[in-house]
């Protein structure tokens, strides 16, 4: 199974995240385990439509529940389920690139339960705006709640504006991340973007 299988448009939220990518996961368990040790919790929200997806992701496999679970995540994506088809093209000409870079990350990427622990000290929201599109549509926004489903109404949020170039050469091998978030625009709670930043900069060889 390729990211072509996996990231189509024409699957359904629950189709995607519930079925195909746990299978893609499972079938990718050794790759994943170089990179990733610790249990985490993704949520996807989709708040026009009421659906929510929760993944729960091990070395061992993906739990996919539909609704939240007990346990908090590390992070919510919340979005416009209109834009599910067109968001899921946009991911799938970064995935497929960005698989042909595993190697070059090996080593200097390892999400250990130390890191998960330490990201647990991040609340807020950070909005993400992408420029620029290949479709030459509007821009894409979506939001991601940190540690949590929903943000308290004194969260702060941090927008980030990035335009699709950027993420394509980073995608590519052609930019790395620390260059990338130079030119990535920032706005808001300012502060939280920057902490978040130099979080991912000091624990992994970035």
């Amino acid at each position: 199974m390729d990211w072509s299988e996996v990231l189509d448009p024409e699957l359904s939220p629950r189709e995607l995240l519930c079925e195909r990518l746990p299978e893609l996961h499972q079938q990718r368990i050794d790759q994943y385990r170089r990179l990733v040790e610790a249990p985490m919790i993704f949520s996807f929200l989709f708040p026009d439509s009421g659906e929510q997806y929760t993944l729960r992701v091990t070395t061992q496999k993906v739990e996919a529940v539909e609704g939240d679970m007990i346990d908090f995540p590390q992070a919510t994506a919340r979005g416009s389920r209109d834009q599910w088809k067109r968001c899921v093209e946009l991911v799938r000409r970064l995935a497929e690139p960005a698989d042909d870079q595993i190697d070059r990350v090996d080593g200097r990427i390892k999400i250990t339960q130390n890191v998960v622990d330490g990201f647990e000290q991040f609340d807020g929201v950070l909005r993400v705006i992408i420029t620029d599109l290949p479709d030459d549509a509007e821009s894409l926004e979506f939001e991601v709640v940190l540690n949590d489903y929903t943000e308290p109404d004194w969260a702060e949020t941090a927008t980030v504006t990035v335009q699709w170039q950027v993420l394509e050469d980073v995608a590519h091998g052609r930019l790395d991340p620390v260059e990338a978030a130079r030119k990535a625009k920032v706005g808001g709670k300012v502060g939280l973007a920057i902490d978040l930043g130099g979080y991912f900069a000091t624990e992994f060889d970035l």
